[in-house]
């Protein structure tokens, strides 16, 4: 697939050259412009380009949400139309990663909340509930490990979701809906901050004690 990803941060490059190797090709996109990813994009190698956001969004397969909360509904506002795109949420309402810096938004899911600024997008949670470096470090998985929850509310997108997981070397669990299984493994869920990635029979019998 073609990957969009709106966002430049550590997030995104993290996910990059694991998309690479699982054989798809990425779109990056910033606030900034093109032209300020180029140093970025050459270090990442020919199967990686940039773009402005309404370009990346015409052209992506699927995207992935990968910008800081507070400048999230700029961010999707200046792409257009997400219509019918598959988007994976990365976010969590926070600002950094202490209790203080929790961002309240009336005690809904944060995934619900960036639904909404998405109309007639299919949204999927996923590479949320765990700091940056434990995914970095999990995926590809080695041996029996690799577990990534998701959750959303379209088949179609959260198998589409699945098997990007896969690619990736990840085991892709399915934990529901985006409003309940969400808050599952959204930052601060009983499912978050494991500080690993879990077994995949690991993860389901966590799933099996939560629900």
């Amino acid at each position: 697939m073609k990957i969009g990803i709106l966002g430049a941060g550590k997030m995104a490059q993290m996910l990059v050259p694991k998309l690479v190797s699982g054989g798809h090709r990425v779109i990056l996109t910033n606030s900034k412009g093109p032209a300020s990813l180029q140093s970025l994009v050459q270090t990442l190698g020919p199967a990686v380009s940039a773009a402005e956001p309404r370009q990346m969004l015409t052209e992506a397969d699927l995207v992935i949400l990968a910008t800081p909360w507070e400048k999230t509904p700029a961010a999707v506002a200046a792409a257009g139309s997400w219509a019918g795109k598959v988007v994976i949420d990365t976010t969590n309402n926070r600002r950094g990663p202490r209790p203080a810096d929790l961002i309240d938004i009336g005690g809904r899911g944060s995934s619900e909340v960036v639904a909404e600024m998405l109309p007639g997008a299919l949204v999927v949670k996923s590479f949320n509930y765990e700091p940056i470096p434990v995914f970095a470090a999990g995926l590809p998985a080695e041996g029996d490990s690799g577990a990534i929850f998701l959750s959303g509310d379209d088949a179609q997108a959260k198998a589409k979701v699945a098997q990007l997981i896969r690619d990736m070397g990840g085991e892709p669990i399915d934990v529901g809906s985006l409003a309940e299984g969400g808050r599952l493994h959204g930052m601060g869920g009983p499912l978050s901050l494991k500080m690993k990635l879990l077994a995949p029979k690991e993860a389901r019998a966590l799933l099996s004690t939560v629900r």
